[in-house]
């Protein structure tokens, strides 16, 4: 089965350039990384915390970034079938399909020193300032930072594996949030990082609402061995923990802490 996926708004147009540079660095020493990122999101809903369960399942998926005029389109050799409904691929996972693309090929092979303002040197610069510079640019990118919005994304932070009552708690939790129409962060996998989307959701149904964001900010390791849970609208992969942490936390406007273990212990 061969499938062509076509790129969102934010990806739709891009330089010859641009084009030629995706295009080549795809198929380069970030590959491997880069198609296990993609059959993660493709597999967005299961649940499963084996990535070489994973990766054995699918060993003859493959992916490929295929130029056109207006840039670039997603060839997928043998995807799994549970990303499309009649033939045609379900609509966030093509977005999030091509977050991987922007995250993990795009954004990743910039230098640092193309990001800072004309004249500044990135040796000047404390380490510390750097990398927080060049997470507000990973973000940026993501088109999740939106001037002038009032204050109002509430990051939920637990275990990946928990109780069936600690799952109701946090969609419970969820289902107030989503009354009050914030957006909800988690780590986008399963667990705590889906229950508060799930709950959300209906919270903000019940509101009619439609402009509420659901953002899983993860890093390779993590998306590799836990598919994004079927909720998460706009996918974020960050190069590696600590940035992931450190976007966490200035990203969200409010933290609250469900159960976890000593992955939740260690980041708090």
């Amino acid at each position: 089965m061969i499938s062509v996926i076509q790129p969102p708004d934010a990806m739709a147009l891009l330089s010859q350039l641009e084009a030629e540079s995706l295009s080549n660095n795809a198929y380069g020493e970030l590959y491997d990384l880069y198609r296990n990122c993609s059959l993660a999101v493709l597999n967005s809903g299961v649940q499963t915390d084996n990535a070489k369960e994973l990766l054995d399942k699918f060993a003859d998926f493959d992916i490929n970034v295929v130029r056109n005029e207006r840039g670039v389109k997603l060839e997928l050799i043998n995807p799994p079938k549970s990303a499309f409904v009649d033939g045609e691929i379900i609509t966030s996972i093509q977005t999030n399909l091509y977050a991987v693309l922007r995250d993990i090929i795009k954004i990743s092979t910039v230098s640092p020193r193309h990001i800072l303002p004309t004249g500044m040197d990135e040796s000047s610069l404390p380490h510390g300032k750097l990398i927080t510079n060049i997470i507000f640019n990973i973000l940026r990118s993501a088109n999740i930072l939106h001037a002038g919005k009032n204050p109002n994304t509430i990051v939920c932070w637990g275990g990946h594996s928990i109780t069936d009552q600690e799952y109701d708690y946090a969609y419970n939790v969820g289902i107030q949030l989503g009354l009050r129409k914030f957006d909800i962060c988690t780590g986008c996998g399963p667990g705590i990082m889906e229950a508060p989307m799930v709950g959300a959701n209906f919270g903000q149904t019940k509101q009619n609402s439609s402009t509420c964001s659901f953002v899983g900010l993860t890093e390779p390791s993590i998306i590799a061995a836990e598919p994004p849970n079927a909720m998460v609208s706009d996918l974020v992969i960050l190069p590696d923990i600590e940035k992931r942490l450190e976007a966490i936390v200035r990203f969200g406007n409010a933290i609250i802490v469900f159960p976890g273990g000593p992955g939740t212990a260690s980041a708090r």
